[in-house]
């Protein structure tokens, strides 16, 4: 895949323009967020025996456009810092950021608009679930917006070593819990474990694509774990992730039916072998598949449990 340029993103059409502002949120990342919404519903199906599809769309369109201004947020910290400027080991699209900036088609006040625009929009819509199911709803909200945010701007957690952390909790278990309680206005104990569950896969696709930016990271300052053990220490400890995942899922006390998610640990297979070859290309999608499987599998096992 091709870096955007502005023989691709022109501008001059309100077309190309729109789908340049969409092609800058990196919308190919967004089933980090949104499954664990799907995983969700499908929790609330077991537990209760239906499910809202309407509110389970507009929770997924609400993280989406959090998760959005994230991205696009990310890349504007990150074209302030240089790190993205200086990353000449990037593996485009997943490491580097999204190039919009770097490659003109952006500046970095239309990126830094851009994603507070989607921030605010996801807010709004947050404050309007909130309002339709109770103060928890709020500060789950609030928590989750300020994680995203100070991701990447000040005090800058990933630069503190805290952003797998951080992602797990924004895009894995609030996203899981939140979407429980939109929908069954309280929050099932099982909803924290299928949370934590998905978590450990979303920071592994943040762990595996931090490795390429090592170089660029620490140069600019941003000191994430990859950054502070070397790649080949990084690598080795990509499979954690993976494992810890698998382990919650064994200990949860979500049905046996859940189990069929272990079938994920085909494509995480893959990707620890091909990582600790050295080989990041292939490794970096198929962390990514891990993840979007082991979702997908979670909900159905949750599915076929009712």
């Amino acid at each position: 895949m091709s870096e955007p340029s502005l023989e691709i993103f022109h501008g001059r059409t309100v077309a190309n323009r729109l789908m340049t502002l969409v092609a800058a949120t990196r919308p190919a990342f967004l089933t980090a967020s949104v499954l664990p919404v799907v995983v969700a519903g499908a929790l609330v199906h077991h537990l209760q025996g239906h499910v809202s599809i309407p509110l389970l769309v507009l929770a997924s369109i609400n993280i989406a456009l959090i998760h959005s201004g994230a991205n696009v947020l990310n890349d504007y910290f990150d074209g302030l810092s240089g790190t993205d400027d200086n990353n000449s080991s990037r593996i485009f699209p997943f490491s580097g950021g999204s190039r919009f900036i770097q490659n003109s088609v952006l500046s970095l006040d239309e990126t830094r608009n851009l994603g507070l625009a989607l921030l605010i929009m996801g807010g709004l819509l947050g404050l309007a679930f909130a309002w339709l199911t109770g103060p928890a709803l709020l500060l789950v909200g609030v928590v989750g917006g300020i994680l995203a945010l100070t991701y990447s701007a000040p005090p800058c957690l990933a630069c503190r070593g805290l952003g797998d952390v951080v992602i797990a909790t924004a895009f894995g278990i609030l996203p899981v819990v939140g979407t429980s309680l939109i929908l069954m206005h309280t929050i099932p104990a099982a909803a924290w474990w299928a949370g934590a569950i998905v978590g450990c896969y979303v920071a592994a696709i943040l762990w595996a694509n931090s490795i390429p930016d090592i170089a660029a990271d620490r140069t600019a300052g941003k000191m994430t774990i990859p950054a502070r053990l070397g790649a080949a220490k990084a690598a080795l400890l990509l499979p954690a992730w993976f494992a810890a995942g698998f382990s919650l899922l064994v200990l949860s006390p979500l049905p046996f039916a859940t189990w069929i998610m272990l079938l994920a640990a085909l494509p995480a297979g893959i990707a620890t072998h091909a990582i600790l070859a050295g080989r990041l290309i292939p490794a970096l999608p198929v962390t990514i598949l891990t993840h979007a499987l082991a979702c997908a599998l979670l909900a159905a096992g949750l599915l076929l449990a009712h």
